[in-house]
């Protein structure tokens, strides 16, 4: 969340809430606090999520607080009224004040996500809890608008460099759509000053057909709009309800993008290759040639059993010096040369023939590269890939199977759209570990030996959806020691987190950073 998203939250949550009480907070998930309000009328539940990649507070509908499989928190402020709520002027925290001098502040970096309980300055407690022993809660900052602009950054950096609160999701769109590129110092503060102006003027609460958000009117950002919003609260309940659709759609074009763009850069070498068929000719002239020289003087007997040197027949009055194989008589080397020539005619011949079929392809990948890019929905993109099945395979593109093939040392199957790899053994463990992306998830049976799994991300920083770790982390469960127990805690962290001490047995390692999931062991379908 951006800070001009908060500004303009506050002044619609201040609308729902002032006056009325917290009557239950807790957390189903790890990342996910919800706060059930109640007043004389309307009641609401302020939800707000600290997942990586998807940070989001915002009101929702009010249901029934679940019970069961909960943690309740900030049990202190119950049935106190709200009386104010607060942002930061120069950065991305929210505060909202009760009787009693208690607050809630709520702090919105995607890094470091959390919500701190306080009466007066004093830290009561914390939703991430654990370590916080005291208000970390940074300095305000003062931020000169306008003023600093990088000599030497792009575009993009300049224009934060003036304004650092400005939302950035739009800013290569908008920088595309203006030619901001070309503007000089003085036209890019110009025109930050009036990026400025039209967000905080005239924001518009749009979902773009491209599938990003937008609080840029028409004027600033004229892409297609595929929805307008009610309000900035809806905008940013739309996104964080749909962020685990947004996930997979971007995963799945990003696979089927890296292979296009493989098979386009493979297509187009051997092209490269193609084009230089012609030197294929003057091999197969130059090799005829020697034959007929080699057999017009076959009489002779050659000095220097590696070459020999004859009158040129075609240019005359000069010389020709003939690299000969010492096992072979002259009327021997001849031959060769003739058989040389033959295949080099032969090979020159089917490079052309295949220069059509190979410039066919190429444009048919780079069609289908364009039609991908142009696919907004996770169910357009479904329609488009079985409508295209056959030009997918036909192109070398199956999407039945993983880019690494049936050749990986351990066990493969996919969960949704997540390809997961399972170690065979402790050898297969260390090779998984070694081929793991750094923002892969990785997943082990704690306490236990067992085998390595893994979730691989596709270089996303974010974390699966809560079904898809739970599933995966069963089948780790399933495949360890701790098989037979009916609940097993399986360590969940990012690959990141996890590295192979020097000279450890094979299959061990050691985890920096964990968290932990209590599941039912569960055999995979391999």
């Amino acid at each position: 969340m951006n800070y001009y998203e908060l500004k303009y939250l506050i002044e619609f949550i201040k609308t729902k809430i002032i006056g009325k009480e917290i009557v239950v907070s807790n957390t189903r998930y790890k990342n996910l606090i919800e706060f059930y309000i109640q007043g004389e009328s309307e009641n609401n539940k302020l939800v707000y999520s600290t997942s990586p990649g998807n940070i989001a507070l915002f009101l929702d509908f009010h249901n029934n607080p679940k019970q069961k499989n909960t943690i309740s928190f900030f049990e202190e402020i119950y049935g106190l009224k709200i009386i104010a709520i607060d942002l930061a002027d120069t950065d991305r925290i929210v505060t909202i004040h009760f009787e009693q001098s208690f607050k809630l502040v709520f702090k919105l970096f995607s890094n470091n996500a959390n919500v701190l309980l306080l009466k007066e300055k004093e830290l009561i407690r914390s939703f991430k809890g654990g370590n916080i022993s005291e208000v970390d809660i940074p300095d305000e900052k003062e931020i000169n608008l306008f003023q600093k602009l990088k000599d030497n950054g792009s575009t993009t950096q300049k224009i934060t460099g003036l304004n650092p609160l400005i939302p950035r999701n739009n800013l290569s769109d908008i920088i595309k759509e203006h030619d901001l590129d070309f503007l000089s110092d003085k036209e890019l503060i110009d025109y930050t000053k009036e990026l400025t102006r039209n967000v905080e003027e005239a924001p518009a609460w749009r979902l773009l057909s491209n599938g990003n958000t937008a609080l840029f009117n028409k004027h600033i950002l004229p892409l297609e709009t595929e929805r307008e919003f009610d309000s900035i609260n809806d905008l940013i309940a739309y996104r964080y309800k749909t962020y685990s659709h947004t996930q997979r759609l971007r995963q799945q074009k990003g696979e089927l993008s890296k292979k296009f763009k493989r098979m386009i850069k493979r297509v187009s070498s051997g092209l490269r290759n193609l084009e230089q068929a012609d030197k294929g000719i003057e091999r197969a002239e130059k090799y005829e040639k020697y034959g007929h020289l080699l057999m017009a003087n076959g009489h002779l007997k050659p000095v220097n059993p590696k070459k020999l040197k004859v009158n040129d027949l075609y240019k005359e009055g000069n010389q020709i010096e003939i690299p000969l194989d010492e096992k072979l008589t002259v009327i021997g080397n001849a031959e060769k040369y003739y058989s040389k020539s033959k295949n080099s005619l032969r090979s020159y011949n089917e490079a052309i023939e295949k220069v059509p079929e190979l410039q066919k392809k190429k444009k048919n990948l780079e069609l289908l590269q364009d039609e991908l890019s142009e696919i907004n929905k996770l169910y357009e993109l479904n329609d488009w890939k079985k409508e295209k099945s056959d030009s997918l395979i036909e192109l070398g593109i199956n999407e039945k199977e993983t880019s690494e093939g049936n050749t990986l040392p351990f066990h493969t199957l996919k969960v949704e759209t997540y390809p997961i790899w399972i170690g065979k053994n402790a050898k297969s463990n260390d090779k998984l570990v070694q081929m793991a992306h750094k923002e892969d998830v990785w997943l082990h049976a704690r306490g236990v030996p067992g085998s390595h799994t893994l979730i691989r991300m596709s270089n996303d920083k974010g974390m699966p959806s809560k079904s898809v770790l739970m599933e995966v982390a069963s089948y780790a469960a399933y495949n360890s020691k701790a098989k037979g127990s009916e609940i097993v805690p399986v360590i969940i962290t990012k690959s990141k987190y996890v590295r192979k001490p020097k000279g450890a047995p094979a299959g061990a390692v050691l985890v920096d950073k964990e968290s932990i999931e209590f599941v039912t062991p569960q055999k995979p379908k391999l």
